[in-house]
């Protein structure tokens, strides 16, 4: 994928967040994008996504960023 499509993806991961994260607690609103992820992303979206975790200034949100990192952790183990 290009940079272009990391930057698609990135703003796809924040718009569920904040659609997914509004009223709940954040760590039920973490596996709730995690959760919409795994379902519904095709697996190399979810390793390019996962991928942006390793650069600095990548654009996610904080509650992206969350779901994000939960993601690895489930497709790592």
């Amino acid at each position: 994928m290009t940079l272009d499509q990391d930057a698609q993806l990135v703003r796809m991961v924040n718009q569920i967040a904040a659609n997914l994260g509004g009223g709940r607690e954040p760590d039920e609103a973490a596996d709730g994008v995690c959760d919409h992820l795994e379902k519904f992303w095709a697996r190399p979206m979810k390793r390019r996504v996962i991928a942006c975790l390793d650069e600095a200034d990548n654009g996610l949100a904080p509650l992206a960023r969350q779901a994000v990192e939960r993601l690895a952790e489930r497709q790592a183990g």
